[in-house]
């Protein structure tokens, strides 16, 4: 399995059989056109916020014709913007680009005025990889790598550290820092009980 870091919370996750699009976002798409994401099978939301969903990535998939897949307040906002909508639902599995991946309902972490985020899904891929969205409650989740919140409305270095001990991660990649601003290098010097691997954008790491 490879991972490929895009800006904010987007990557894609490429296996032997397929890639997978998670979280196109307005940071990604300010940054990147949708063909330099290369060859994709399928897309996957973990929510509706614009930083992780954006407009024009909707436009490119319909264009495309790719399988998108959320959550119910996912597929409300998308609605009939693209072609193929599925809904998932925690703990359905579901296969795609040849991944087993679960949905998890994983909070939104609080929102700057303490109100809470959208219903926000975590997807882990073939029981090793977790992409949680904008969410650290990863309680009964055990990983062996992790594509991390490092920064966010509520995120500190502390909380993301604890999502690490209670995963297991051996390998954990930062994301979600170009809105909310923080340093993956220096979560990396904090950061001591996994392989921090620091990514720019469009490099690529296996897991």
């Amino acid at each position: 399995m490879r991972l490929t870091k895009y800006p904010q919370s987007c990557v894609v996750i490429e296996g032997s059989d397929g890639r997978v699009l998670v979280d196109p976002g307005n940071f990604a798409m300010d940054a990147v056109g949708f063909d330099d994401f290369g060859s994709i099978d399928a897309v996957l939301f973990t929510h509706r916020h614009p930083d992780h969903l954006d407009d024009r990535a909707l436009e490119a998939i319909a264009d495309r014709d790719l399988p998108v897949y959320g959550n119910a307040d996912v597929a409300d906002r998308i609605g009939d913007l693209v072609g193929m909508l599925m809904t998932v639902t925690a703990g359905q599995s579901f296969t795609v680009a040849g991944f087993t991946i679960e949905p998890h309902d994983m909070p939104h972490v609080v929102m700057v005025d303490g109100s809470a985020g959208p219903p926000n899904t975590g997807f882990v891929f073939d029981g090793r990889l977790l992409h949680p969205g904008d969410s650290l409650h990863v309680d009964g989740v055990r990983i062996d790598a992790f594509a991390l919140p490092i920064a966010g409305p509520s995120v500190s270095f502390r909380n993301a550290y604890v999502a690490v001990e209670t995963t297991g991660a051996v390998t954990t990649i930062p994301i979600h820092y170009d809105g909310f601003i923080a340093d993956p290098a220096r979560f990396a010097h904090f950061c001591d009980i996994t392989n921090v691997v620091v990514l720019e954008p469009g490099d690529t790491a296996a897991i």
